[in-house]
């Protein structure tokens, strides 16, 4: 699909100029989620090579909450990026995923986000909830509302449970200090636990 720059609510957040010390609410961060979220699913599906990726415009479309600017948001999606693309050599959670049904309902979506962070919270992990994520869209790219659904979940789950979290480290801008050149081992990425729920999902779709 063509993709025009208004489209784009990246390009936007890049043309809009950041400001500083804000105090941001959970509204705020899981927003601005959702622009981070979005970027990263259709980042990773043009790098698959899916065919009829929909463009980020008709996934968040005009007047589509994404809360204040980010500030150095390409670094900011740049580290989520080289986070997400460590995950890819992981072939035990590959399998694992790719067990799970690919009409993920609502509720196992949640169970495996509460997995991830069930020893708590951390940049590793954060970036692993939108790698599961992607990997569900990847399966259903051909369905955009699905698509849509599964972002709302991430922003759903951010709100509830990690936005205090970032909003004590001072933004989403911190995960480029914090991480700097990121692997699993410095993100804490720790998968066990994970795998465990989506083998258990697996188990109980069949």
């Amino acid at each position: 699909m063509s993709k025009r720059k208004e489209d784009n609510p990246l390009a936007g957040a890049l043309g809009r100029r950041p400001r500083h010390n804000r105090n941001l609410s959970r509204d705020d961060v899981s927003n601005q989620a959702r622009i981070l979220a979005s970027h990263f699913i259709h980042d990773r599906l043009q790098q698959d090579g899916a065919e009829n990726v929909p463009d980020e415009g008709e996934v968040m479309p005009p007047g589509t909450p994404t809360g204040p600017p980010i500030e150095r948001i390409r670094e900011v999606a740049a580290t989520i990026r080289t986070i997400g693309d460590e995950l890819d050599g992981d072939t035990q959670l590959q399998n694992a995923i790719s067990r799970i049904p690919q009409d993920c309902p609502r509720d196992s979506f949640m169970r495996v986000a509460r997995t991830i962070f069930q020893d708590g919270i951390n940049w590793g992990r954060i970036v692993a909830l939108f790698y599961f994520a992607y990997k569900l869209a990847a399966r259903a790219v051909d369905k955009l509302s699905f698509i849509k659904r599964i972002i709302e979940w991430v922003v759903e789950f951010i709100k509830d449970f990690v936005a205090e979290w970032i909003i004590g480290r001072g933004g989403w801008e911190s995960v480029v200090e914090y991480l700097g050149t990121p692997t699993i081992q410095a993100a804490g990425v720790m998968l066990a636990g994970f795998l465990a729920v989506l083998y258990f999902v697996w188990w109980k779709s069949r």
